[in-house]
């Protein structure tokens, strides 16, 4: 009775809670047997779609390390190269030891990949292979509709001559193809310089700090494995955004070779051995040049490398060999010796001054460069050159080198032995294999292509720009010479304005025959940067220069930062207002401090501009300023004198100046003039030596600068010195010009202009 009494009780409790229909209730009776059911099958499915549902999921998530490799059309363009994830294991991990491996027990997640995913994995296999063909079919015909085309522009190579010229062209709406050869193996660069590797080689090096690396225990493999990423990272970026640009203006890009068939033809040999001919109305050559190779030097792009393959470079060296004084050279001295290795730099001219003049460097930039060099801890080898080389096999030993007198033509006694060795001296234009003879696009003797002052070869619609040409095969001047032969190909102007453009000098013809108007810049450390003309080259071309020189000691941020440099301003001297015609700079920032510079040469700027010019506080801009006041300063005629008079008055006054001293000297006033000396020149003496006041009114007067006036300007003494003088006449011409004006005012208005 106490048990049926407490079910009784629980039972009525259930009913009250709800739990429970009341069995009296038909209705309730109905609805929760609806419920059970219900119940029931939910929880049936659920065990039934369970175990695939966690399957999925599974296979998923082992499906996303599986590499996905889908087949490419030999027209597209290469994939970026993506970071490879390890491969899932389909076996135990191996161990040293035979009995830990025996004992460790199958993994559950490979048992339920094999029990579940086999057959879902090849059914996904096959859809995505499916896939891939469908999209390669797609890609494939697409390819073959661009080859089939005819083209406005076909350019012959993709660094950055050929694809500024592309984009100019397309911006012009001219149906454009770039066919770019990307040589054996994949291509991690387009569009950058071929210096792209050693800025970014450069840039690496500054911010890794090998010493503290290596006294933190990295082996040397290790440090250079991450500069070796870094660097591919940098020029992986400069590819992509190529590529970005290139697809923005609709510009097809084809990896072949190209080589001409006929002058309007070129026949391209895809990577997967097609060969397709395309057909265009210009075409515009543009591959670029490769490193010289000198002859016995045993090049093996393993440890003796020239200035291209040294990318291939897969070791950090702790002593470097390299041969050249250009700028590949220089930059590659500074880049190893900042990586912590023992540099010897091989120079055949007998002097580094002599070296940098060849490559356009200011003596006295070339002597600082030259100072940082051996303050760097590079050694220098003068009028040498290499000799017999032995490589051992094993990069544990080190290679032997023989240096030569290149002056006596035998051997100096001196070996080195070093990791590496790189030959950076010279480049050769990339024109073999062309095709050009069939074209009939004529080639110098060292394979540069010939063009006119418009750019364009032999045959006509067929022009060349950049390192094909030859000198002075810089990146930026390359890209210059693309844009103008695109703008000559398709130029709709008038004469006029091609005239106006030829006078301004941006036409073709400007470009190669004054290749100093464009800047250089060297990317040691610190920088070099020059443009225009040095005073040297300047007087050899029978021009007046004077130049100013500027340390960035003069400067506030210099002095803040302690920085170590110089600037050089060059003017022309022979013109009234001096226009500014050369700009050398050696320090911190003078790859970026040179466009200023590039600006004010360019415009031929005048140096009154370059005093008047106002600048953002604390920068080295104010480098300009500096130099042009230290020019302005040692002018015999300043920039204000200049303003007030032309240089014929001017130099009609010291005439009469040189007149009245020697009159003074005839009538016997010696000590008007100070004692000659052998070492003073004749214009020393003259800015030394007074004339009266009166004689400076009389000369006034003569040269029509003033009536018979008394002279009312008196200065602190009776006798006036050359720059007293001149100042005199300024005084005067400004006093003329203030009365005329205010007489002007008077005549039109009837008011006197006040001052």
């Amino acid at each position: 009775e106490g048990e049926e009494r407490v079910a009784g009780d629980r039972g009525d409790l259930r009913q009250k809670r709800g739990r429970l229909p009341d069995p009296t209730d038909p209705t309730a009776t109905r609805a929760a047997a609806a419920m059970m059911a219900t119940k029931t099958a939910a929880a049936t499915l659920a065990a039934a779609t369970l175990p695939a549902f966690l399957a999925w999921l599974l296979l998923a998530y082992l499906a996303s390390f599986a590499p996905h490799r889908p087949r490419r059309s030999p027209l597209a363009a290469p994939a970026a190269p993506a970071r490879t994830l390890p491969r899932l294991r389909t076996s135990p991990p191996r161990s040293s030891s035979p009995a830990v491996s025996a004992s460790l027990p199958a993994s559950p997640l490979k048992k339920l990949k094999r029990r579940l995913g086999l057959h879902a994995a090849a059914a996904a296999a096959s859809a995505s292979a499916r896939h891939v063909r469908a999209a390669a079919s797609k890609e494939g015909a697409k390819g073959d509709d661009m080859l089939s085309r005819h083209y406005d522009l076909l350019i012959i190579g993709g660094g950055p001559t050929g694809c500024a010229a592309a984009e100019k062209a397309a911006y012009g709406g001219r149906e454009t193809m770039v066919v770019d050869d990307p040589g054996s193996g994949a291509k991690l660069q387009l569009g950058g310089p071929t210096g792209l590797f050693s800025k970014a080689l450069r840039d690496t090096a500054a911010r890794v700090d090998v010493a503290l690396l290596k006294a933190m225990g990295m082996s040397d493999k290790s440090i250079w494995s991450q500069v070796q990423d870094m660097c591919k990272e940098i020029a992986l970026v400069e590819t992509q955004n190529t590529v970005r640009r290139l697809r923005g203006v609709a510009v097809p890009r084809v990896q072949a070779k190209a080589a001409f068939t006929s002058p309007n033809t070129v026949e391209l040999q895809l990577r997967n051995g097609k060969t397709v001919p395309v057909a265009a109305d210009k075409f515009l050559i543009a591959t670029g040049s490769s490193a010289f190779q000198a002859e016995g030097i045993p090049f093996d792009a393993r440890r003796v490398f020239n200035s291209d393959s040294i990318k291939e470079l897969s070791y950090l060296p702790s002593s470097v060999a390299i041969t050249g004084a250009g700028i590949i050279a220089i930059e590659y001295a500074k880049i190893f010796t900042k990586l912590g290795a023992k540099v010897t730099l091989i120079v055949r001219d007998e002097s580094f001054n002599a070296a940098m003049e060849r490559v356009g460097i200011d003596s006295d930039i070339a002597t600082a460069l030259k100072d940082d060099l051996l303050e760097s801890g590079v050694n220098l080898r003068f009028s040498t050159v290499v000799g017999d080389f032995n490589v051992p096999p094993s990069l544990s030993k080190p290679i032997e080198i023989q240096l030569r007198d290149r002056q006596r033509n035998r051997p100096t006694g001196e070996t080195l032995e070093v990791d590496t060795y790189l030959f950076a001296a010279g480049r050769n234009p990339n024109t073999q294999g062309l095709g050009l003879e069939a074209a009939g696009v004529m080639v110098d003797e060292r394979g540069r292509v010939l063009v006119d002052e418009n750019l364009m070869t032999s045959v006509p619609g067929v022009y060349a720009a950049g390192d094909v040409l030859g000198p002075p095969g810089l990146a930026s001047t390359g890209i210059e010479q693309g844009a103008a032969a695109v703008g000559h190909m398709f130029d709709k102007k008038s004469e006029a304005e091609a005239d106006s453009r030829r006078e301004s000098g941006f036409d073709p013809k400007s470009y190669l025959s004054d290749p100093d108007r464009f800047p250089v810049g060297i990317w040691t450390s610190p920088e070099v940067a020059y443009i225009g003309l040095t005073k040297r080259n300047a007087e050899a071309k029978d021009i007046e220069a004077i130049e100013g020189v500027a340390k960035y000691s003069d400067t506030t941020r210099g002095r803040v930062s302690r920085s170590r440099g110089i600037l050089k301003l060059v003017v022309d001297g022979g013109e009234r207002d001096l226009p500014v015609i050369g700009v050398s700079i050696f320090g911190e920032d003078a790859c970026e401090l040179v466009h200023y510079g590039m600006e004010l040469v360019q415009s031929r700027r005048p140096l009154r501009k370059v005093l008047e010019a106002s600048h953002a506080a604390v920068t080295y801009h104010e480098l300009y300023k500096v130099a042009a006041s230290a020019i302005d300063e040692s002018l015999e005629f300043s920039v204000a004198m200049r303003s007030a008079f032309d240089l014929t008055t001017l130099r009609d006054a010291r005439s009469r100046f040189q007149e009245a001293l020697q009159q003074q000297s005839v009538a016997g006033k010696i000590a008007r003039t100070p004692q000659r000396s052998v070492t003073k020149t004749q214009t020393q003496i003259m800015m030394a030596a007074t004339i009266p006041a009166l004689e400076a009114e009389e000369i006034a007067a003569e040269l029509g600068l003033m009536d018979s006036i008394p002279l009312e300007d008196k200065t602190t003494s009776e006798e006036l010195t050359y720059k007293q003088f001149l100042e005199y006449l300024r005084n005067v011409h400004n006093r003329n010009t203030l009365e005329d004006s205010g007489s002007k005012s008077t005549e039109d208005t009837g008011t006197p202009l006040v001052a």
